[in-house]
């Protein structure tokens, strides 16, 4: 009688344990995905400029083979269609001399401090973007394709 009493305590003892502990089992082996979903949100940096709209100005720069180079009378522009937090989207226009309009496509992306900027040219080269003002900023594009050129772009928002 005393081996049954001391087996019955023990017994409460381990179910009082595994209870206590929180290592019961439902039966369901399915893991609960909504616990298992990580949800990571990136907030947009302040201070970041809002470069939408239509920019224009001048350039000038070097080209291997051909040398100094200003477009005075041929101004270019950037067209920001779409900004969302530091990524932005949009389209250079470049009137050529010859009467023809050369257009490119690009992305850029905002350093964290939102004082300069970086831009991929879809089909060649890349730029350096520095915020001079609300309305004004100044693009340093650089290609080594054949034949090889460096510019500098000075660009003022349209209103």
């Amino acid at each position: 009688m005393k081996k049954l009493i001391s087996i019955g305590i023990l017994s409460v003892l381990v179910i009082g344990m595994v209870i206590i502990s929180g290592c019961t089992n439902t039966g369901s082996t399915t893991p609960n995905i909504a616990t298992l979903t990580v949800t990571v949100t990136t907030p947009v940096p302040a201070g970041i400029p809002n470069l939408m709209g239509n920019w224009t100005g001048t350039r000038k720069g070097y080209s291997e083979g051909t040398g100094y180079t200003e477009f005075v009378t041929n101004p270019m522009y950037l067209i920001v269609t779409d900004q969302k937090g530091r990524f932005f989207t949009g389209q250079m226009i470049f009137p050529m001399d010859n009467s023809s309009v050369m257009t490119e496509g690009f992305s850029g992306v905002f350093s964290r401090e939102g004082k300069s900027f970086e831009i991929v040219e879809y089909t060649s080269g890349y730029c350096g973007g520095t915020i001079v003002s609300a309305d004004e900023i100044e693009l340093i594009y650089a290609d080594d394709s054949e034949p090889s050129r460096i510019m500098i772009d000075s660009l003022t928002r349209m209103r």
